[in-house]
């Protein structure tokens, strides 16, 4: 799919974000924990969740997806082993998240293929193998991508993570929650989807406790409950759709944005020159916020750093770097993405547009605003919210602008163009 999007727009109206795409992943492996069904709410029309969908039925689910209600039940209750080597693993990452619950529910599993995901660089799973491997997995891998992992001697243990990862954590808690007795997983990851995980499992008579902090205890060898629950908004999307607000300089206001996840966020917003501001849980980007042309601090440059939650999660960072392209003055902005070194080689393609950017090493990119910005042919690259900063690029440049191989929207983003078409915007899928 391309995308053709007119330059020089001006967004402004009222949005309501879809539920979170990297909570639904998780929850959706979770769900093989349960040998009853389950109903998830507020489900995001992704693709990701569709090519999960398609691995479980494979395993013997019966799920039934109402997208118009975003209502998606599944029945786990004869799924089976038997199939899993033809299953294809590879076009998403968050096929690993599939591994705890697996092993919670089986006490083994064998895959010849390994996740993919998006084209960020080298992305090792040895914390994977670590986590589990602590709480006694036996791992064999025969190739570099075959590998069996058996749990039948998996027993509670205080773990500490080599690397705070919202997947690994997951695995952890999944597999955890499983096994009777007293876990502990030390340097927890505390993103939103972890949090999200924690209440789903506690709802369902899980027990864990710390959620939002960085040691979780888990009691486990419970007997979950079938439930119906609500996952969380996207704090993604909502950033996205202030942040598409700001650089075009329109007013758009998002509704049910979850403020409490947003003080850290919206600091790096005011580094920008742009305020967020909220009438009860309604979050707004006042119109005309780089006319106004706030005083930026003196030390350049800028420097807007992606850190672990509850600071600026790294697949926000693209669209900040977009953001930085729109303020009218000429100001240095250096971005770090301390994470994955090829998570800023896509900016190469903004260059197109006329930006005026540096990359300094695979880590970090230095951008001069103030230069004007012409539409042009890009392509897009395999990243979600780098095309998400591409799309903006584009509305903020003057003339049409063709965005090649933009498909990856779609398994972040539901309805990313009509979403945008709400708020005023010509954007059209080719």
């Amino acid at each position: 799919m391309n995308v053709k999007v007119r330059g020089g727009q001006i967004l402004s109206g009222e949005i309501t974000p879809s539920g979170s795409k990297n909570s639904i992943v998780c929850l959706i492996s979770a769900s093989l924990l349960f040998d009853k069904p389950v109903t998830l709410k507020n489900i995001p029309e992704v693709t990701d969740v569709q090519k999960l969908i398609t691995i479980l039925e494979s395993l013997g689910s019966k799920i039934s997806w109402e997208k118009d209600k975003g209502v998606l039940s599944i029945d786990n209750s004869r799924i089976s082993l038997n199939d899993l080597l033809k299953t294809n693993f590879a076009d998403i990452r968050g096929t690993l998240l599939l591994w705890g619950p697996l092993l919670g529910r089986f006490g083994h599993v064998c895959f010849d293929t390994l996740p993919g995901g998006c084209t960020l660089g080298r992305r090792p799973l040895d914390a994977h193998y670590k986590a589990f491997s602590d709480l006694g997995v036996v791992i064999n891998k025969n190739s570099e991508t075959e590998i069996k992992m058996t749990a039948e001697k998996c027993r509670p243990a205080t773990i500490w993570l080599s690397e705070m990862s919202p997947t690994v954590t997951e695995n952890a808690i999944m597999l955890a929650v499983s096994i009777k007795g007293k876990t502990v997983i030390v340097g927890a990851a505390s993103e939103p989807q972890v949090q999200d995980l924690c209440n789903f499992l506690n709802q369902s008579r899980a027990d864990i406790s710390g959620c939002g902090s960085s040691v979780l205890t888990v009691n486990g060898g419970k007997t979950l409950k079938a439930i119906e629950y609500e996952i969380l908004l996207d704090h993604y999307e909502i950033a996205t759709f202030l942040a598409l607000g700001a650089a075009t300089g329109g007013e758009v206001r998002v509704k049910n944005s979850i403020p409490d996840f947003f003080p850290a966020i919206n600091n790096e917003f005011y580094k920008l020159g742009v305020e967020i501001e909220y009438e009860k849980n309604t979050a707004i980007v006042r119109a005309g916020q780089f006319k106004n042309d706030r005083v930026l601090p003196q030390q350049y440059p800028i420097t807007v750093r992606s850190q672990p939650w509850p600071a600026l999660p790294v697949d926000l960072l693209p669209v900040f770097i977009a953001l930085s392209l729109a303020t009218p003055n000429q100001h240095q902005f250096l971005f770090h993405n301390w994470m994955y070194e090829s998570g800023l080689f896509w900016t190469s393609e903004l260059i197109k547009f006329g930006a005026n950017i540096t990359m300094c090493d695979p880590h970090r990119v230095l951008v001069t605003s103030g230069n004007h910005l012409r539409g042009t042919t890009i392509e897009a690259p395999y990243i979600i919210r780098a095309t998400v900063a591409l799309v903006t690029a584009a509305m903020v440049a003057e003339g049409e602008s063709t965005i090649l191989n933009a498909d990856t929207l779609y398994r972040g983003h539901a309805h990313f163009s009509d979403n945008l078409c709400r708020l005023g915007a010509v954007i059209e899928e080719i």
